[in-house]
């Protein structure tokens, strides 16, 4: 019989493979004048501190390779290449209407665009392109024909959208009419500006997977530690590691309770009512901390106002996914609660059960910050709010619970043979397999997330000796109830398991 082990390095190296940096989401704005004007600095204004929009705009660049400054050798498709988008969006054609440009070229524009995306989704970064329709042109002097660009023009742009499956981002039918909004019949005033980036900031956000952070101070982010900004709150990380195709806003609130009879409710604050008019698709709620006060602590209260919230944000439609999250710990400073009390054994015993009983009741999923910050004391420097590092850490577990694909047990663990012998005890899991090839064993938390992948590799003869285990060290996961699914080619076995903290 072979044996098979698995070593803690692996497991590490594992972990490490699958973790991504929380860069900022990156917006390549191409485009001409009108873009060189203004518009893309202020979309990074409304986009907020998670994305970083360069501006890419070249005045009197075409689309047209045959044009007369063809954004192709005029432009700055270098800089693009060099920025590595995840985003980028393209506003040509405005120029292309001259007719010293369209009226010879105009049968070149759709394959000269098309051969604009084929380099842009060529950038090893693989961003996602987004065609814009240009703003309408008026009088001007710059030959600049407004009647080409609606009818002729913008027509190819959506040709090409279509056929492509690539979004489109409408700068025209908003814009028709609003002469006061430019300078010259062409170019934006300040106020024209704030329009164009209102309407790519919309159009982005109609399209992408919305994701609310509902919360107090530490996902406000209002305690900042020395040398770090609100840029470093997890809810913009959270949002920088889901990336393209989905954006996360804060809506923290520093003091805020969930209780509404408290000093600061949540519910008073105007937050939930735009957290509504955001329209999210996902709902994360962090409240709770501020509630563990000895003087403020009402069980009953607190989960009839929870439920409330529930029921008020499962009224829209449509219906977002909403998560629970167990606060953070608290460490008293100078052997006293901090911040008026705030108190970590209420917080364990008291506010987190109130929680779980929340989810229970309303059939929702937890996020659990409280296991693994409890041994993090040293990143969170007032005992109550962590530091940026610490912020990192909250928003790769919930990362990690929004990400992590759902099965169900069935599917988890099937019925077959009883391969292999699975058998767990003071944090190791060993698992002994039959026959002569590896296996995958998989962990999965009771509601059906999968936990963590194990690859299980023979190593010797089948008729190796001593017969061994693989051990499977499990010390990096939260105490709670597991199942454990084995496969190989023998058969499929499983068991559910406790972690408990070992003494």
């Amino acid at each position: 019989m072979p044996y098979f082990r698995m070593s803690l390095a692996l497991l590490v190296s594992a972990a490490l493979a699958q973790a991504q940096p929380a860069v900022p989401v990156k917006w390549a704005a191409i485009g001409n004048s009108i873009t060189e004007g203004g518009y893309p600095q202020k979309l990074a204004a409304l986009l907020g501190p998670g994305y970083q929009v360069e501006n890419d705009g070249v005045s009197a660049t075409t689309l047209l390779r045959k044009g007369d400054v063809p954004y192709w050798t005029r432009g700055k498709l270098a800089q693009v290449k060099a920025f590595r988008p995840d985003i980028i969006s393209i506003k040509l054609g405005t120029n292309d209407s001259k007719n010293l440009n369209w009226d010879a070229n105009k049968g070149d524009f759709k394959k000269d665009l098309n051969q604009l995306i084929d380099t842009l989704q060529a950038i090893p970064s693989k961003p996602e392109v987004w065609l814009v329709l240009p703003v309408p042109a008026y009088a001007n002097g710059f030959t600049i024909r407004g009647s080409v660009i609606k009818d002729e023009i913008i027509p190819q742009i959506k040709e090409v959208a279509a056929a492509r499956g690539l979004n489109i981002i409408d700068a025209h039918t908003p814009m028709e009419g609003k002469t006061f909004l430019y300078t010259d019949g062409v170019h934006m005033t300040s106020a024209g500006n704030d329009s164009i980036a209102a309407i790519f900031h919309r159009a982005y956000l109609a399209k992408v997977k919305r994701v609310a952070c509902i919360g107090n101070s530490i996902t406000e982010y209002a305690f900042g530690t020395a040398g770090t900004t609100p840029k470093d709150a997890y809810p913009i990380k959270l949002g920088n590691l889901l990336g393209k195709g989905h954006y996360a806003m804060n809506f923290g609130k520093s003091g805020a309770f969930m209780q509404k009879t408290s000093t600061m409710p949540y519910w008073g604050l105007g937050l939930l009512q735009k957290v509504i008019a955001f329209k999210p698709d996902i709902v994360t709620i962090k409240l709770g901390t501020n509630d563990s006060r000895q003087q403020a602590w009402n069980r009953e209260r607190f989960i009839a106002d929870y439920k409330s919230m529930i029921d008020t944000l499962s009224a829209l439609n449509p219906k977002p996914e909403i998560w629970l999250s167990h606060p953070c710990p608290a460490w008293k400073r100078n052997g006293v609660w901090p911040f008026d009390g705030i108190n970590d054994s209420i917080i364990k015993h008291h506010v987190i059960p109130a929680i779980d009983q929340v989810a229970k009741d309303k059939g929702l999923r937890i996020i659990d910050l409280y296991t693994p910050m409890a041994n993090r004391e040293n990143l969170v420097p007032d005992g109550v709010h962590p530091n940026a590092a610490g912020q990192d850490s909250l928003a790769r577990w919930i990362h990690r619970a929004l990400t992590t694909p759902v099965v169900s047990l069935a599917q988890a663990a099937p019925r077959s043979p009883a391969y292999p012998e699975i058998d767990y005890s003071r944090g190791i899991l060993k698992v002994t397999l039959p026959g002569h090839t590896g296996g995958t064993a998989r962990l999965y938390s009771l509601d059906g997330r999968l936990e963590a992948v194990f690859p299980l590799r023979a190593s010797g003869s089948e008729n190796a000796s001593p017969r061994e285990p693989a051990t499977l060290p499990l010390s990096g996961l939260a105490p709670g109830r597991y199942l454990i699914s084995v496969e190989t080619a023998q058969g499929r076995s499983a068991k559910s398991l406790e972690l408990r903290p070992i003494p």
